[in-house]
């Protein structure tokens, strides 16, 4: 929703601000799960699911029915994939899909429309001497200030919630990762 002083915020659901369903996901690299979790409950009004169980199950392939028919949705204990979420994310009712090539105007559209959008973000080619140092990251946008031009999210990696990232430094880490993004619809 956008506010009168032009900011941009999503909107509680079922009464309660995203906030409320923060989970923190500690030392894990377990952003993915943990991100899957806060969405479903948030999307649901209710704790349903637990960010540990998620990561459990998302460490399994399962059979899909599309080609190929084996979805791997995360490299156990470590990296999760954008298509593993949005599958994970439709398992639990939720209209989602991913995609490359997202701007700043998509992530502001969704934020006007009330929808969720998980920009993942990072340094994938970082290195420092010959030992690579990558990352990537995911969390769920909340919200936009224009004055100071700041981006606010529920980042499980982040005890401060919501967490503000300056608009510069956040594009910045989003386009390294192409504008990906995984949004419901």
């Amino acid at each position: 929703m956008q506010r009168p002083d032009g900011s941009l915020a999503l909107a509680e659901r079922h009464g309660q601000p995203l906030e409320r369903y923060h989970i923190d996901q500690g030392d894990t690299d377990d952003c993915g799960p943990h991100v899957v979790a806060m969405v479903v409950n948030f999307w649901h009004g209710s704790a349903i699911l637990a960010a540990d169980e998620v990561a459990r199950e998302m460490n399994r392939p399962r059979l899909g029915a599309g080609f190929p028919p084996l979805v791997v949705r995360r490299i156990p204990n470590w990296a999760t994939f954008p298509w593993g979420m949005a599958d994970m994310l439709r398992r639990h009712g939720l209209p989602v899909r991913w995609r490359f090539g997202a701007d700043e105007g998509d992530l502001h559209r969704a934020l006007r429309e009330d929808r969720l959008a998980l920009p993942i973000f990072g340094e994938p080619l970082r290195r420092e001497g010959w030992r690579w140092t990558g990352w990537a990251h995911i969390a769920i946008a909340c919200g936009w200030t224009p004055d100071d031009d700041r981006y606010w999210f529920v980042d499980s990696s982040h005890s401060a919630v919501p967490f503000g990232r300056p608009g510069d430094e956040f594009l910045g880490l989003w386009r390294n990762m192409r504008g990906l993004l995984v949004e419901t619809l």
